[in-house]
Protein backbone atom coordinates (compact mmCIF):
# COMPACT_ATOMS: atom_id res chain seq x y z
CA UNK A 1 0.00 0.00 0.00
CA UNK A 2 2.94 2.38 0.98
CA UNK A 3 4.78 1.88 -2.42
CA UNK A 4 0.96 2.34 -4.19
CA UNK A 5 1.02 5.92 -2.32
CA UNK A 6 4.52 7.25 -2.83
CA UNK A 7 4.53 7.22 -6.51
CA UNK A 8 1.70 9.60 -6.51
CA UNK A 9 2.91 11.75 -4.00
CA UNK A 10 6.34 12.09 -5.38
CA UNK A 11 4.17 13.49 -8.50
CA UNK A 12 2.93 15.84 -6.46
CA UNK A 13 5.66 17.35 -4.67
CA UNK A 14 7.44 17.40 -8.33
CA UNK A 15 4.27 19.48 -9.34
CA UNK A 16 4.67 22.07 -6.66
CA UNK A 17 8.36 22.39 -6.92
CA UNK A 18 7.98 23.26 -10.28
CA UNK A 19 5.15 25.51 -9.75
CA UNK A 20 7.31 27.26 -6.91
CA UNK A 21 10.48 27.46 -9.53
CA UNK A 22 7.74 29.06 -12.43
CA UNK A 23 6.49 32.11 -9.80
CA UNK A 24 10.20 32.83 -8.83
CA UNK A 25 11.37 33.21 -12.17
CA UNK A 26 8.56 34.96 -12.95
CA UNK A 27 9.11 37.39 -10.24
CA UNK A 28 13.07 37.61 -11.19
CA UNK A 29 11.99 38.48 -15.00
CA UNK A 30 9.13 41.77 -14.66
CA UNK A 31 7.64 43.06 -17.23
CA UNK A 32 9.84 45.64 -19.03
CA UNK A 33 7.97 46.95 -21.77
CA UNK A 34 5.58 49.95 -21.36
CA UNK A 35 3.54 52.40 -23.70
CA UNK A 36 3.73 56.07 -22.55
CA UNK A 37 0.47 56.17 -21.12
CA UNK A 38 0.56 52.97 -19.02
CA UNK A 39 4.15 53.81 -17.53
CA UNK A 40 2.88 57.61 -16.98
CA UNK A 41 -0.27 56.38 -14.62
CA UNK A 42 2.08 53.73 -13.02
CA UNK A 43 4.32 57.05 -12.19
CA UNK A 44 7.30 54.63 -13.43
CA UNK A 45 8.47 57.79 -15.73
CA UNK A 46 8.51 61.42 -15.54
CA UNK A 47 8.40 62.90 -18.92
CA UNK A 48 9.13 66.49 -20.41
CA UNK A 49 8.18 67.25 -23.66
CA UNK A 50 8.82 70.54 -25.24
CA UNK A 51 8.72 71.54 -29.24
CA UNK A 52 11.74 72.49 -31.26
CA UNK A 53 9.61 74.93 -33.44
CA UNK A 54 7.09 74.05 -36.11
CA UNK A 55 5.00 71.28 -36.40
CA UNK A 56 6.01 69.11 -38.86
CA UNK A 57 9.17 67.18 -39.29
CA UNK A 58 11.01 65.78 -35.83
CA UNK A 59 9.01 69.26 -34.08
CA UNK A 60 8.98 67.89 -30.41
CA UNK A 61 11.71 66.58 -27.97
CA UNK A 62 10.78 64.09 -25.09
CA UNK A 63 13.07 63.47 -22.07
CA UNK A 64 12.25 60.40 -19.97
CA UNK A 65 13.20 59.93 -16.54
CA UNK A 66 13.01 56.22 -15.19
CA UNK A 67 11.65 56.32 -11.81
CA UNK A 68 11.22 52.52 -11.79
CA UNK A 69 14.56 51.58 -10.52
CA UNK A 70 14.86 48.82 -13.22
CA UNK A 71 15.25 48.88 -16.81
CA UNK A 72 12.59 49.96 -19.17
CA UNK A 73 11.11 49.93 -22.63
CA UNK A 74 9.06 52.86 -23.47
CA UNK A 75 6.76 53.03 -26.34
CA UNK A 76 5.43 56.49 -27.81
CA UNK A 77 2.63 55.02 -29.94
CA UNK A 78 1.73 56.21 -33.48
CA UNK A 79 -1.22 58.47 -33.39
CA UNK A 80 -0.58 60.09 -29.58
CA UNK A 81 -2.01 63.29 -29.04
CA UNK A 82 0.14 66.02 -27.74
CA UNK A 83 -1.06 68.93 -25.88
CA UNK A 84 0.21 72.47 -25.87
CA UNK A 85 0.79 74.05 -22.41
CA UNK A 86 -0.06 77.32 -23.85
CA UNK A 87 -3.37 76.72 -25.54
CA UNK A 88 -3.27 79.15 -28.61
CA UNK A 89 -0.36 77.18 -30.13
CA UNK A 90 -1.48 73.76 -32.02
CA UNK A 91 -1.87 70.16 -30.72
CA UNK A 92 0.28 67.68 -31.91
CA UNK A 93 0.00 64.10 -33.50
CA UNK A 94 2.79 61.57 -33.27
CA UNK A 95 3.11 60.53 -37.07
CA UNK A 96 5.77 57.42 -36.42
CA UNK A 97 5.90 55.20 -33.69
CA UNK A 98 9.08 55.61 -31.18
CA UNK A 99 10.66 53.12 -28.97
CA UNK A 100 13.01 54.34 -26.01
CA UNK A 101 15.32 52.29 -23.65
CA UNK A 102 15.33 53.55 -20.18
CA UNK A 103 18.09 53.34 -17.74
CA UNK A 104 17.77 53.29 -13.74
CA UNK A 105 19.99 56.78 -13.57
CA UNK A 106 20.05 58.25 -16.78
CA UNK A 107 17.50 60.03 -18.94
CA UNK A 108 16.85 59.20 -22.17
CA UNK A 109 16.14 61.88 -24.77
CA UNK A 110 14.61 61.08 -28.45
CA UNK A 111 12.65 63.55 -31.84
CA UNK A 112 9.26 62.83 -32.54
CA UNK A 113 7.80 63.18 -35.86
CA UNK A 114 4.82 64.97 -36.14
CA UNK A 115 1.91 66.84 -37.46
CA UNK A 116 -1.15 69.48 -36.74
CA UNK A 117 -4.35 68.91 -35.80
CA UNK A 118 -5.32 72.13 -35.74
CA UNK A 119 -5.41 73.63 -38.94
CA UNK A 120 -5.73 77.86 -38.29
CA UNK A 121 -3.82 78.14 -34.57
CA UNK A 122 -0.20 79.06 -34.20
CA UNK A 123 2.71 76.87 -34.77
CA UNK A 124 4.48 76.20 -31.87
CA UNK A 125 7.59 78.01 -30.59
CA UNK A 126 10.63 76.53 -30.00
CA UNK A 127 10.62 75.96 -26.34
CA UNK A 128 6.59 75.40 -26.03
CA UNK A 129 5.84 72.55 -23.58
CA UNK A 130 3.13 69.70 -24.43
CA UNK A 131 1.92 66.63 -22.24
CA UNK A 132 0.60 63.58 -23.55
CA UNK A 133 -3.05 63.38 -24.45
CA UNK A 134 -5.83 61.03 -25.88
CA UNK A 135 -4.87 58.92 -29.08
CA UNK A 136 -6.03 60.48 -32.13
CA UNK A 137 -9.13 59.46 -34.17
CA UNK A 138 -9.25 56.04 -35.40
CA UNK A 139 -9.39 57.21 -39.20
CA UNK A 140 -6.12 59.81 -38.19
CA UNK A 141 -4.32 56.53 -37.60
CA UNK A 142 -4.91 54.62 -40.21
CA UNK A 143 -3.88 57.22 -42.22
CA UNK A 144 -0.53 58.04 -40.04
CA UNK A 145 -0.32 54.28 -40.83
CA UNK A 146 -0.34 54.20 -44.46
CA UNK A 147 1.54 57.20 -44.92
CA UNK A 148 4.45 55.08 -42.93
CA UNK A 149 3.86 51.91 -45.00
CA UNK A 150 3.84 53.51 -48.17
CA UNK A 151 6.74 55.93 -47.50
CA UNK A 152 4.66 59.30 -47.93
CA UNK A 153 5.60 61.36 -44.12
CA UNK A 154 7.51 63.39 -46.03
CA UNK A 155 5.35 64.37 -49.13
CA UNK A 156 4.16 68.27 -49.85
CA UNK A 157 0.58 66.99 -49.16
CA UNK A 158 0.89 64.71 -46.15
CA UNK A 159 -0.06 67.92 -43.65
CA UNK A 160 -3.29 68.77 -45.83
CA UNK A 161 -4.43 65.24 -45.62
CA UNK A 162 -3.76 65.03 -41.91
CA UNK A 163 -5.54 68.50 -41.83
CA UNK A 164 -8.77 67.06 -44.10
CA UNK A 165 -9.89 64.58 -41.54
CA UNK A 166 -9.10 67.13 -38.27
CA UNK A 167 -9.79 70.27 -39.27
CA UNK A 168 -12.31 69.69 -42.57
CA UNK A 169 -9.84 71.27 -45.51
CA UNK A 170 -10.21 70.64 -49.16
CA UNK A 171 -8.67 67.51 -50.56
CA UNK A 172 -7.51 69.29 -53.33
CA UNK A 173 -3.95 70.55 -51.22
CA UNK A 174 -3.51 66.34 -51.59
CA UNK A 175 -0.71 66.79 -54.71
CA UNK A 176 0.21 62.76 -54.33
CA UNK A 177 -2.70 60.61 -56.16
CA UNK A 178 -2.51 57.53 -53.88
CA UNK A 179 -2.42 60.10 -50.85
CA UNK A 180 -5.18 61.33 -52.32
CA UNK A 181 -7.11 58.69 -53.00
CA UNK A 182 -6.57 56.70 -49.79
CA UNK A 183 -7.67 59.84 -47.22
CA UNK A 184 -10.77 60.67 -49.58
CA UNK A 185 -11.64 57.27 -48.65
CA UNK A 186 -11.51 57.44 -45.52
CA UNK A 187 -13.68 60.14 -45.38
CA UNK A 188 -16.41 58.94 -47.93
CA UNK A 189 -15.51 61.30 -50.97
CA UNK A 190 -15.06 61.47 -54.49
CA UNK A 191 -11.01 62.62 -54.79
CA UNK A 192 -11.44 66.18 -56.54
CA UNK A 193 -10.21 66.46 -60.04
CA UNK A 194 -7.72 69.13 -59.94
CA UNK A 195 -5.05 70.08 -56.87
CA UNK A 196 -4.24 73.61 -55.91
CA UNK A 197 -0.75 74.33 -54.60
CA UNK A 198 -0.99 77.06 -51.44
CA UNK A 199 1.73 79.53 -50.20
CA UNK A 200 2.45 77.28 -46.46
CA UNK A 201 4.66 78.59 -44.78
CA UNK A 202 5.82 76.78 -40.73
CA UNK A 203 6.80 79.80 -38.92
CA UNK A 204 6.96 79.34 -35.58
CA UNK A 205 4.66 81.43 -33.60
CA UNK A 206 2.59 82.36 -36.47
CA UNK A 207 -1.31 81.07 -37.48
CA UNK A 208 -0.61 77.96 -39.53
CA UNK A 209 -2.95 76.93 -42.56
CA UNK A 210 -3.00 75.94 -46.16
CA UNK A 211 -2.22 79.81 -46.88
CA UNK A 212 -3.61 81.33 -50.18
CA UNK A 213 -4.21 79.66 -53.09
CA UNK A 214 -1.55 79.97 -55.99
CA UNK A 215 -1.80 77.59 -58.63
CA UNK A 216 -4.58 75.11 -59.95
CA UNK A 217 -3.49 71.90 -61.74
CA UNK A 218 -5.70 70.05 -63.79
CA UNK A 219 -5.88 67.51 -66.81
CA UNK A 220 -8.52 67.91 -69.25
CA UNK A 221 -9.26 64.69 -71.34
CA UNK A 222 -12.00 65.09 -74.08
CA UNK A 223 -13.11 63.29 -77.22
CA UNK A 224 -13.79 65.30 -80.87
CA UNK A 225 -15.94 63.65 -83.96
CA UNK A 226 -14.69 66.52 -86.45
CA UNK A 227 -12.15 69.25 -86.45
CA UNK A 228 -13.26 72.24 -84.08
CA UNK A 229 -12.44 75.26 -82.92
CA UNK A 230 -12.19 75.52 -79.09
CA UNK A 231 -11.72 78.17 -76.08
CA UNK A 232 -11.02 77.49 -72.71
CA UNK A 233 -12.76 80.20 -70.23
CA UNK A 234 -12.38 80.69 -66.34
CA UNK A 235 -15.94 81.68 -65.29
CA UNK A 236 -16.48 82.81 -61.41
CA UNK A 237 -19.32 81.26 -59.35
CA UNK A 238 -21.94 84.36 -61.58
CA UNK A 239 -21.07 83.15 -64.92
CA UNK A 240 -18.77 85.93 -65.27
CA UNK A 241 -15.59 85.72 -67.36
CA UNK A 242 -12.97 86.13 -65.31
CA UNK A 243 -10.31 84.90 -67.86
CA UNK A 244 -9.74 83.93 -71.30
CA UNK A 245 -6.94 80.95 -71.29
CA UNK A 246 -7.00 79.97 -74.67
CA UNK A 247 -9.16 81.28 -78.13
CA UNK A 248 -10.25 79.87 -80.73
CA UNK A 249 -7.50 77.55 -80.98
CA UNK A 250 -8.15 74.91 -83.54
CA UNK A 251 -8.66 71.16 -82.46
CA UNK A 252 -8.55 67.99 -85.14
CA UNK A 253 -11.00 65.14 -84.42
CA UNK A 254 -10.40 62.28 -81.92
CA UNK A 255 -9.22 62.11 -78.44
CA UNK A 256 -7.21 64.73 -76.54
CA UNK A 257 -5.52 65.17 -73.30
CA UNK A 258 -4.80 68.83 -72.22
CA UNK A 259 -3.10 69.55 -68.81
CA UNK A 260 -3.96 72.83 -67.14
CA UNK A 261 -2.31 75.43 -64.87
CA UNK A 262 -3.68 78.16 -63.67
CA UNK A 263 -2.71 81.02 -61.64
CA UNK A 264 -5.05 82.21 -59.29
CA UNK A 265 -2.91 84.02 -56.42
CA UNK A 266 -4.68 87.13 -57.36
CA UNK A 267 -8.54 86.04 -57.16
CA UNK A 268 -10.63 85.63 -54.33
CA UNK A 269 -11.23 82.70 -52.63
CA UNK A 270 -14.47 81.26 -53.61
CA UNK A 271 -15.89 78.93 -56.49
CA UNK A 272 -14.51 79.04 -59.92
CA UNK A 273 -15.75 76.60 -63.67
CA UNK A 274 -13.03 76.11 -66.23
CA UNK A 275 -14.55 75.41 -69.54
CA UNK A 276 -14.00 74.21 -72.72
CA UNK A 277 -16.70 75.40 -75.10
CA UNK A 278 -16.83 75.45 -79.00
CA UNK A 279 -17.05 78.68 -80.83
CA UNK A 280 -20.71 78.86 -80.87
CA UNK A 281 -20.99 78.35 -76.81
CA UNK A 282 -21.27 74.78 -76.81
CA UNK A 283 -19.80 72.94 -73.75
CA UNK A 284 -17.09 70.51 -74.24
CA UNK A 285 -16.09 69.94 -70.52
CA UNK A 286 -16.21 71.60 -67.32
CA UNK A 287 -14.60 71.61 -64.37
CA UNK A 288 -15.52 73.15 -61.14
CA UNK A 289 -12.69 74.51 -58.73
CA UNK A 290 -12.78 75.76 -55.08
CA UNK A 291 -10.24 77.26 -53.22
Amino acid sequence: MKKRLLLPCLLLLSILAYGQKAAAKKQADPKTNYDLKEALQQKLVSVTVASTGGHEGESLTITCRNLSGKFLRLRIPQGQLMEPTDSTMQTLVVAEERSMALLVKTPAEAALRTFCTQAGDRSPMAGTRFSSAAMAPEKVCQLLKFMVEKGKLEQAGAQSAVWCLTSGLSLSGIGDAELLKFTAGLLGKEPPGYHVKYESREVPGERADLGKAMIVESNFRYTLDKDQTLSLTLYDANNKVIKVLRKDEPNKAGEHRSSLRLEVWNLDPGKYFVRLERKNGQLVQELAVEF
